[in-house]
């Protein structure tokens, strides 16, 4: 057990490490396409600050959890590529700092609230 366990660690030091190249083909997380300032941004930031203690949010997240952020879900993002540079790192932040307080239950709701978005539109 403690293998399977180890295996996304080693996964994600891999990449971070090293890089991966972008495989063509559908994205790993059913992310529905969206603007990133007016609804990515606003729903990431909202979640990540949602219930926490005064004072225990740091503005800057750590590199690892930016590249992170960035290589599993900002370049997964179907409408990535039509987003600003600025945009792109705002996102990348938002989502750091989500993962950061929230982990993968974090990234879960960022796509379910940005589904629902959509469904409402």
């Amino acid at each position: 057990m403690a293998t399977e366990r180890a295996e996304p660690r080693e996964l994600i030091a891999a990449l971070l490490a090293e890089g991966a190249e972008s495989l063509p083909g559908l994205p790993a997380l059913p992310v529905p396409p969206a603007a990133a300032a007016e609804d990515v941004i606003a729903v990431a930031r909202r979640l990540a600050l949602d219930g926490l203690p005064p004072g225990r949010w740091r503005p800057v997240s750590s590199p690892g959890l930016l590249r992170l952020a960035e290589a599993l879900v900002v370049d997964e993002h179907p409408s990535a590529p039509g987003w600003t540079p600025e945009e792109r790192e705002r996102v990348t932040t938002w989502v750091a700092v989500l993962i950061e307080h929230r982990g993968e239950d974090g990234v879960q709701d960022l796509i379910r609230a940005l589904d629902e978005g959509r469904n409402a539109a």
